[in-house]
């Protein structure tokens, strides 16, 4: 069972996965996780519940595909 890990949406502008992974590992820690974001809105026709406009969406990576391109490169 895992003591301490990390967690991390992974986008265009985070440290890459697995140098991210190399990186935890390295200090210790025992756990990674890539968690989904399933809801951001396809259109703006609803009103943004928090008011204003909506906050710029990131753009999520698949942690499988990432990982998976970053193998097949090395």
């Amino acid at each position: 069972m895992a003591e301490f890990g990390a967690l991390i949406f992974p986008t265009d502008y985070a440290m890459h996965p697995v140098e991210l992974a190399k990186a935890i590992e390295e200090r210790g820690l025992d756990s990674l996780f890539f968690p989904e974001h399933t809801h951001i809105p396809a259109s703006r026709r609803s009103p943004y519940p928090a008011g204003a406009d909506l906050p710029i969406v990131l753009p999520l990576l698949d942690q499988y595909v990432v990982i998976t391109e970053k193998m097949r490169s090395n």
